[in-house]
Parts: structure tokens; C-alpha cells; sequence
């Protein structure tokens, strides 16, 4: 049975384009989850590899899991290793997903593992042997957005600070502190992250004059199903990109690991941090309007603490703002040499798992003060 990638028949996480029959799995964490039975399954995958260099190309991962017993799957992700895991190098082609000698009753998740930054992942269609498809896996009954930049994606962490480039193959969002925190959670998660970028500048190195660059920041991605896909790959004007809609993703929380590249800018100069406070404090108010009286869990402090106490101060000025007193400031250790580092010194996944360790725990407590706790 052939089919394409409609909510009817599918499970979708995270926020998706869903255009002429094509679903685009943009960000980081953003998949397809499908049930049959049968012995095989593939797809017909789209990229835009032809405009982009090798380390570029789009990776994703397949994950399989076995129903037994009539066990209704989640479409659950775990620690361990994928079925496979392979990048798309053609502009269009055809992937086996899976492929066995018995026939079972399994649940398939197809996940983008590279950043929305690279190169491009569409679903033209989807194809069984089976003579139909079972209802999509259920959703789970917490859900987490995840707003932040490179370490929330999981950019270079595979990767050794020896490296001189950037290389989507060697990144791995199931060993980002991100997916870890939402796979131990067994949580939904969305994730809306984008590599380099900030609340009021993108990254700008240290050794350059203090300017920003202010024309591609987290707040405006906010605001968007995909800006990166309406831009680089579907080339839609600009007044025509499609908006999102926060009331088909209602978190139980929400975290924010922002300032990293903002650091670059502001440096540690009074004026600056201000600028970046004021920003800050603007953001998160957005998202409290678009999310009203959820828990948000702001936090800093990996691969860089210069901003830290801003962010601190951010959260104690928007709490005196509003009633509900739900945002929440997280100071995480540094990374240290010890557990490696990866490319352009970003985490490893041992430091991604120390820092996934504390966000659980915080998460855990911040749910079970807000009556939630029956969820975890």
C-alpha cells in the first residue's frame, strides 16, 4: 500500500510543512511514525542535495519498534541504536525503511537527525506490503517544546573539536540533552532550534567588531511552521510563509536554552547585556501569549556563562510582570575537558547527558508542583 504522509496515516512530531501530498521534516527531532504489518516498508525521500556539499546533505534515522501482546506503540524512541540511519544524497530516490523476513506488526519512525540549517527532507510517499496501514500511534501524554540554537539540535556531537567543519553526519539529536530529556521523559516533543542563531544576534566570533547580526533570529523562526524550508527549499515569497499555530502542539512545558550567541555580541559590555535582556524578556513574553499559563524553563550556562545572570534577571523581571509566576531560570555546569568536545567545541554526548539528568529533575519538579506529576 502506498501512501503519503497525512495525519490520517501517520503520526507527525514537531512542526511540519505539509504541502502538495509532500510532508517536509525540517528541524531537528521532526518525524513520521506509521503501524503495519508486514515485512517491508519504504519511502520516497526528497533533499535538495545537488545544491549542497557532503557534509551538508540531510541525515535521517529510522526506528523500529515490535508490537507484542497487542500493545498499542507510542511510536516510542529510546537509547539504543536505530534500525539505520543514512543520509539523503539524491534530490529525489527511493529508501527502504525496513525490511524483514517474518511479518510483524511494528511501529516505523522516520526522524530528521540533521539541523533545519542543511539540506532538505521531504516524504513524497510512503510504501507497505501490506494491504493497509493501522491507525497511526497514539500520542503521549506529556509534551514538551524545546526552544534553543546548535546544542539543542546536538551539532557536532559525534564530532571532535579537532574537526575544522561542521558535518550533519556527525550530529545526533537522540544524544542531545533535548531528545534525551523527551525520550526518559516518554514525552512529544517540538522542537524549534536553529544553529548559530540567538534572541537578538546571531553569532558573530570574538574577535570581529561588536556589530550584530540581527536578520535571522530565534524569536522570528518562533513565529513559523519552517521558515527554513519556506525560504531555502520551497523558495515561497515571503508574506506567504505559513504561520503556526500554537494551539496544535499545547505543551506541558516549554524550555528556552538561548544566549550562547548573543554572548558573542554582548560580551559582558552593560549596555549590550541590557540589549539582550530587554530581547529576552520580550521573547518569553511572546511565548506566554502564545502559550498561556504553561511553564517555561529558561537555562544557560554549557559552552558559555557570560549571559547567564542576564538570563537570571530576564526571568525574575518577567515573573514581576505576570501572576502566574511559572518561568523558571536553570544555570547548567560548563562542559569540562574531560568529557571531550565536540566540533567547534560544542558538547559530546557525555556532557549532553549530564545536562539532560538536571533538566529532567527540574522538569520533574516544575510538573509536580503545577499538579502534572501524574504524567511523568
Amino acid at each position: 500500500m502506498r501512501f503519503a504522509a497525512e495525519e490520517q496515516r501517520v503520526k507527525v512530531t514537531g512542526r511540519t510543512i505539509f504541502r502538495d501530498g509532500i510532508r517536509y521534516l525540517g528541524y531537528t527531532g521532526t518525524s513520521i511514525s506509521f503501524r503495519f504489518s508486514g515485512k517491508t516498508a519504504k519511502a520516497k525521500l526528497l533533499s535538495d542535495a545537488s545544491t549542497h556539499g557532503r557534509k551538508d546533505y540531510a541525515w535521517v534515522a529510522v526506528y523500529v519498534k515490535v508490537e507484542k501482546d497487542g500493545d498499542v506503540s507510542y511510536g516510542a524512541l529510546c537509547d539504543d541504536k536505530p534500525y539505520k540511519r543514512f543520509c539523503l544524497d539524491k534530490d529525489e530516490a527511493e529508501y527502504v525503511l525496513y525490511d524483514e523476513a517474518e511479518e510483524k506488526t511494528v511501529t516505523i519512525t522516520l526522524i530528521k537527525y540533521s539541523e533545519a540549517e542543511y539540506a532538505a527532507c521531504g516524504v513524497e510517499w510512503i510504501e507497505t506490503d501490506s494491504d493497509s496501514v493501522l491507525e497511526p500511534p497514539l500520542p503521549k501524554k506529556l509534551k514538551i517544546e524545546m526552544i534553543g540554537d546548535s546544542i539543542t539540535c546536538g551539532y557536532g556531537n559525534e564530532g571532535n573539536v579537532d574537526e575544522a567543519e561542521h558535518d550533519t553526519s556527525e550530529e545526533n539529536p537522540m544524544k542531545a540533552y533535548s531528545l534525551l530529556t523527551a525520550t526518559h521523559l516518554d514525552a512529544d516533543v517540538n522542537v524549534v532550534a536553529w544553529n548559530g542563531k540567538g534572541v537578538i544576534t546571531a553569532y558573530i566570533g570574538d574577535d570581529v567588531p561588536k556589530v550584530k547580526d540581527a536578520g535571522w533570529l530565534v524569536p522570528m523562526l518562533y513565529e513559523y511552521v519552517d521558515a527554513g524550508c519556506e525560504r531555502d527549499y520551497l523558495h515561497t515569497p515571503v508574506n506567504e510563509w505559513e504561520k503556526w499555530d500554537n494551539s496544535l502542539f499545547v505543551p506541558d512545558l516549554i524550555t528556552v536554552y538561548l544566549g550562547t550567541n548573543d554572548a558573542s555580541y554582548t560580551d559582558n559590555d552593560n549596555a549590550r547585556n541590557q540589549e539582550f535582556i530587554d530581547g529576552y524578556v520580550k521573547f518569553i513574553d511572546t511565548i506566554k501569549s502564545k502559550n498561556p499559563d504553561i511553564p517555561i524553563l529558561c537555562m544557560l550556562g554549557t559552552m558559555d556563562k557570560r549571559l547567564c545572570k542576564s538570563v537570571s534577571d530576564a526571568v525574575k523581571i518577567v515573573n514581576e510582570k505576570h501572576s502566574e509566576q511559572n518561568v523558571y531560570y536553570l544555570d547548567l555546569p560548563p562542559q569540562e575537558d574531560a568529557d571531550g568536545l565536540g566540533i567547534n567545541w560544542h558538547p559530546t554526548e557525555a556532557t549532553h547527558r549530564k545536562a539532560a539528568s538536571i533538566v529532567e529533575k527540574r522538569i520533574k519538579d516544575i510538573l509536580s508542583g503545577s499538579g502534572k506529576s501524574d504524567e511523568i
